[in-house]
Formats: structure tokens, C-alpha cells, sequence
């Protein structure tokens, strides 16, 4: 009976000393608790990137823009209001003539432009065959002017407004544009406005001209 009653005691005695000063817990503490453990593998939420977020810092300096080249001049105008005089000088023995020719134009007149005259080495509008007693111009607009169809004559500041050449021939006869007679003939005069850019298309200032005698004339 006291072996019985110390047993009893002592197994008192143990479940006190397990449990002594732990109090036990309520149902709420015990959902608290539950509550604040961290999940072992928490939910990531894919959130969206911006190219700004991303882009990295850029530590160079910001490459300086090139400057502009320099802007050329553009290609001067046609020339405009041309005319083309002949003055014929001819000794008073007559035997030879002083001939000058002159061209002149009203536009353009640009500080730095030059005008160049060409005389025309061939009468190109004529035709192979024309039929007697007819004629025309030598040049008509719109024709290609290569560099082997054109002999220099003159060149002048655009500013000048007129350019003018002379040489002297001996007295003959000459139906068409006169020319010195060391050559080139030439048929027509045509001038251009050049600058550093280039240059503008030509302008006719003498078309010249073409005649086929009938049976019965005599040219000279």
C-alpha cells in the first residue's frame, strides 16, 4: 500500500516537473502561431520588366554629332534675255575686215558666276537632204550640245552682262556666221552660267542658219 502511494506520488511529481511553468496554450494562440510560420517555398509573382530597368548605365560620353558639311552654291540659272550682234569693220582698201562679235544677257548677274560662250562647229539641225531653195536654223532648243560640237569664244564675269571677240579676215565671201579663218567654223553660238557646282544649260544667242540653192541661184 505505501509502495502504491509513493508510485502515485512520484508520477504526480513527474508530470509536474514536465510541464511547470508552460501554461497551456488556447485555441487562438495556437491558430496565431500557425499563422506566422513562413511557407517553405513562397509564391513568386512575375512582374513586368522595362527596357528602362534593364538598359545599363550608360559611362561613355555621348558621341558628339558630326557637323554639317558645307552647303555649295547651287547650279547658276539659264542664262536670260541674250542677244548676239556682228559688227563688220571692213579697210578702206578692202582687203580685209575687223570683225567683232558681242553677246549680251541680262540675268544672271551673281558675284562669283562666269559665263563661257561656245561657238556650235556644226550645223546640226540641217538636214542630209534638203530640198532646194529652202533653209533653216543650224540649232534649235532641246539639242544635246556634246564637248565635240563646241569651240570657245569668250568668257566674262556674269556680273559684265556682255562679253565680246574680235579677229581680222581677209575680205570673201561668207553667207553664214563669220569666223576666223584659222578655224574652227562654227554655225551657232550658244553660252551656259558655270560656278564651282557646275553649270546651267545653254542658251542659244545666235541659232545661225542653213540654205540650199535652187537650180538657179548662185551663193556668192
Amino acid at each position: 500500500m505505501r509502495m502504491l502511494r509513493l508510485r502515485m506520488i512520484g508520477a504526480l511529481l513527474v508530470a509536474a516537473g514536465c510541464g511547470a511553468g508552460v501554461p497551456p496554450a488556447s485555441p487562438g494562440q495556437v491558430t496565431a502561431l500557425r499563422s506566422a510560420q513562413p511557407s517553405a517555398e513562397p509564391t513568386q509573382r512575375s512582374m513586368p520588366v522595362s527596357q528602362e530597368s534593364t538598359a545599363p548605365a550608360s559611362s561613355s560620353k555621348p558621341t558628339p554629332q558630326a557637323t554639317p558639311a558645307s552647303v555649295q552654291d547651287p547650279v547658276p540659272p539659264k542664262p536670260t534675255g541674250v542677244t548676239f550682234a556682228e559688227d563688220v569693220r571692213v579697210s578702206d582698201d578692202g582687203e580685209t575686215g575687223d570683225i567683232v562679235q558681242t553677246v549680251t544677257w541680262r540675268a544672271p548677274r551673281t558675284k562669283g558666276v562666269k559665263i563661257r560662250i561656245f561657238g556650235v562647229t556644226d550645223c546640226i539641225a540641217q538636214p542630209a537632204s534638203p530640198s532646194p531653195a529652202t533653209g533653216g536654223p543650224c540649232l534649235v532648243i532641246h539639242t544635246p550640245l556634246p564637248a565635240s560640237v563646241r569651240t570657245p569664244l569668250a568668257v566674262a564675269a556674269a556680273s559684265d552682262g556682255r562679253a565680246s571677240w574680235a579677229w581680222t579676215v581677209q575680205s570673201g565671201c561668207n553667207p553664214g556666221l563669220s569666223y576666223p579663218d584659222d578655224g574652227p567654223a562654227y554655225y551657232a553660238i550658244v553660252l551656259a552660267a558655270y560656278n564651282a557646282s557646275g553649270h546651267s544649260i545653254f542658251a542659244i544667242a545666235e541659232p545661225g542658219g542653213w540654205y540650199q540653192p535652187g537650180p538657179d541661184e548662185v551663193i556668192c
